[in-house]
């Protein structure tokens, strides 16, 4: 993973990376590659794309809110969130959707709290999954996989796209599909709560672009899963 740190405070700045590591480090993750430019013109002209980046506002040249506009124009999905002393940012950079507002200085326990939630999104949408099917190996990401449906000895991987048809049975996806946001309500399915439209305490129905999937819940798993997806639901906002 690489993380960008883009602050005229060079001092400041390397405080927060080094509590990034920290952070990194405590939980038993791998530490990510660090990016730390004094601009966002260094930042923009160094060609530097990451999944996560953490942007001052007030900078010589190109501010935190225009640099940010940027690298998401080089990439949707990355997670940006604005550490400034100046609150009076805040609507302006909402219009980018960034992902967090913190302010200067930071206090490490909501660093943790919103880095948690943010590298919870990123690892749950950003993983490439490979199916195997008859006609060949496709990759798929799996913030667009809906569901994963057992039929007979393969399995229905139903995406945003269409229909997949996996060789491999439900058991294998069980054992693999290690993604935060996929749950299994009842034999069989393997739901993706991203695309969860409305549930009772028998079934559970998934829109996706044009696609719409009916999955079974369980008896015993329906605390389970309002758990969980309420857990989600909380990362997500």
């Amino acid at each position: 993973m690489r993380i960008l740190f883009c602050d005229d405070d060079g001092e400041a700045m390397r405080g927060l990376r080094d509590a990034v590591l920290e952070y990194f480090r405590a939980s038993g993750q791998a530490e990510p590659e660090c990016v730390l430019c004094r601009s966002g013109t260094e930042l923009l002209e160094r060609g530097e794309v990451g999944e996560l980046a953490f942007l001052d506002v007030e900078m010589p040249g190109l501010d935190g809110i225009r640099t940010g506009e940027r690298l998401k124009k080089l990439n949707p999905r990355i997670k940006i969130i604005i550490v400034t002393s100046y609150p009076d940012y805040l609507d302006e950079a909402m219009k980018f959707h960034v992902f967090r507002y913190l302010s200067k200085p930071v206090d490490k326990k909501r660093l943790f709290r919103n880095l948690g939630d943010a590298l919870y999104q990123i690892n749950t949408y950003s993983r490439p999954i490979v199916i195997e099917t008859a006609e060949g190996v496709r990759t798929v990401d799996a913030e667009d996989i809906i569901c994963f449906e057992s039929e007979k000895r393969r399995t229905v991987v139903h995406t945003v796209g269409g229909k997949l048809y996996s060789r491999a049975g439900i058991e294998y996806w069980l054992e693999n599909i290690d993604v935060p946001s996929f749950f299994t309500p009842a034999r069989g399915f393997i739901i993706n709560m991203k695309y969860v439209s409305f549930f009772n305490d028998q079934i559970i129905r998934l829109i996706g672009g044009e696609q719409e999937v009916t999955a079974y819940l369980s008896r015993r798993r329906q605390k389970a899963f309002r758990d969980a997806y309420m857990q989600y639901m909380r990362s997500v906002q």
